[in-house]
């Protein structure tokens, strides 16, 4: 009966810590700019950085804009979100784990 409690607490704990697109969205951002360019050319450059990477990701249409969304096997680690606004392309990116964060920032900045 012990094992069954405690496999079941280690299940639930590793199903806990996959994140989802709107839990990584709501953190607070580790990048964020503005750029002239359109929300899909900033994207496109963006993503082709991050393929270039080797980072497995999606791209999604929103309001507005696009997402990038950086996913592993515990569920997303990143979500850039571009959107138009005011005449600019605001870009925001936040990611689940800090110790990932330059390598996917990088190119965020670069493609301003």
């Amino acid at each position: 009966m012990k094992v069954r409690t405690v496999l079941s607490l280690t299940v639930l704990a590793a199903l806990s810590a996959c994140a989802n697109v709107k839990d990584v969205r709501d953190r607070d951002p580790v990048f964020y700019g503005s750029t002239q360019r359109t929300p899909e050319d900033y994207t496109a450059c963006v993503a082709e950085s991050w393929k270039n990477l080797g980072l497995n990701f999606q791209q999604k249409a929103v309001r507005n804009g696009f997402e990038l969304i950086q996913e592993d096997s515990l569920g997303v680690e990143a979500v850039l979100t571009t959107t138009h606004w005011k005449g600019k392309t605001e870009a925001r990116l936040s990611t689940r784990i800090a110790r990932r964060d330059q390598t996917i920032i990088e190119p965020a900045n670069l493609c301003l």
